[in-house]
């Protein structure tokens, strides 16, 4: 090892720290899971039913999705960099090496997450894109079952969550982007997981379900610059979910704070903490602050505008800002519209539908968690309409609506709970 490799080594141990603790908390706290899951409703019958909705997700993916290099360059560079965490533990693409030293190499513009579950996946099932597009697939399955544990934690609705099972199941945008090595679908798995662990630890208030909330938020992080933004997003949902109101939630969680601060536990799991995060920090703040992610010189569509119109194209002027998100806006909303079917960019506009139809029964029922799944949806959404290269029409990069997919899922099922008990209610009367 020499010191112009460190900081890729010092990647590989925050991320590998952060994934052994999330696995080894939630199967230590598992009691305290299984209980959760129980006070949501959750019984033999009914997982077996959540089992069977992902057998149709693995079926309709195995059998009818042709495993294809869809994101050219970045698919390559993902598998390059899983090949160097397995032969030498460095978090990078080597340039120059040998199989077991990499003597020149450079970090890409995405963290390692991606390449850290394809290594996995080459220890495995061996050094080839098969095993890479199967680590995309499983974490798909991963995304399609988390979904709905996530939507049965937060709404004890059986019905509600088998539905959010099913559209996450059969959404076309997961079945299309489950098997390319891209960065998004690591990021909606592990965020699914990481806010099921939050909603446990919401219930269950033990050092063992806080170990794993805040491992798997750290593990998430590693998926995508993108998933910083998850650091303010799930805690706010808890706060939100947590009590009766904000500022309950606030108080009586600050005070939880204050009480433990000097506990023996708590002070290990923010030590290792600091551990895990630390390189990942560091890293998607440069990147922030300095990575250009290949704007300039950009031509965007105004998608609000005609084809071949004035001022149908604009040249990008950031990664973020309101230029761009005045081009993108019109495409990002027409994609929940089913509006691009010919180009494979579609959202079925029965899934949109049940979605606003389940916002909407949400405001009436339950406004705190519209408030939490509204919040969820809109920050992605409004983060990539305001990226330059956000569009569902930007090459291929309507991938980035898989960040927003889970969300539209759980607004989906939850809309169709209550048609059910509405029609149920209504054959009772009579």
């Amino acid at each position: 090892m020499n010191l112009a490799g460190l900081e890729e080594y010092l990647f590989t141990a925050g991320l590998t720290l952060a994934f052994v603790a999330t696995i080894a908390s939630i199967a230590i706290g598992r009691r305290h899971f299984a209980a959760a899951l129980r006070e949501s409703g959750l019984n033999a019958r009914k997982l077996a039913i959540a089992i069977g909705i992902l057998a149709i997700f693995v079926f309709a993916e195995a059998a009818f999705v042709v495993p294809t290099q869809q994101l050219f360059f970045d698919d390559a560079i993902y598998q390059a960099g899983a090949l160097d965490l397995l032969h030498t533990g460095q978090a990078w693409m080597c340039n120059y090496g040998s199989p077991s030293l990499c003597y020149s190499g450079q970090i890409y513009h995405e963290p390692i997450g991606t390449s850290f579950n394809i290594a996995i996946a080459f220890a495995i099932g061996g050094i080839n894109s098969g095993a890479a597009y199967n680590a995309e697939f499983f974490l798909g399955g991963v995304a399609v079952f988390m979904t709905f544990l996530v939507a049965l934690v937060m709404t004890g609705d059986f019905t509600a969550s088998a539905f959010a099972e099913l559209l996450m199941a059969l959404s076309p945008a997961l079945l299309t982007w489950a098997r390319p090595t891209t960065s998004d679908m690591p990021m909606l798995a592990y965020s699914l997981v990481a806010l099921f662990c939050v909603l446990v630890f919401m219930k269950k208030k033990k050092a063992i379900t806080l170990s794993a909330a805040v491992f798997s938020l750290a593990v998430l992080t590693y998926m995508k610059v993108d998933a910083l933004a998850y650091i303010i997003v799930i805690p706010a949902m808890f706060l939100v979910l947590d009590e009766s109101s904000m500022g309950k939630s606030l108080a009586l969680n600050f005070k939880r704070l204050k009480d433990h601060l000097m506990d023996t536990e708590f002070l290990v799991i923010l030590l290792l903490l600091v551990l895990a995060v630390s390189p990942e920090a560091v890293y998607t703040v440069h990147e922030l602050v300095s990575g250009s992610y290949g704007y300039q010189g950009a031509y965007l569509q105004n998608s609000c505008v005609s084809p071949g119109s004035a001022n149908s194209t604009i040249v990008a002027n950031g990664k973020i800002g309101i230029q761009e998100f005045d081009a993108n806006i019109c495409s990002n909303l027409e994609f929940w519209a089913d509006a691009f079917d010919k180009e494979y960019i579609v959202q079925p506009l029965a899934f949109t539908a049940l979605g606003i139809l389940g916002a909407a029964l949400m405001a009436v029922y339950d406004r705190r968690l519209l408030l939490a799944i509204g919040g969820w949806f809109l920050v992605f959404f409004l983060i990539y309409t305001s990226f330059y290269a956000g569009s569902v029409t930007y090459g291929v990069d309507w991938r980035f609506m898989l960040s927003l997919i889970a969300q539209a899922s759980i607004f989906g099922g939850y809309g169709a709970s209550k048609v059910i008990e509405t029609i149920r209610e209504g054959n009772h009367g009579q």
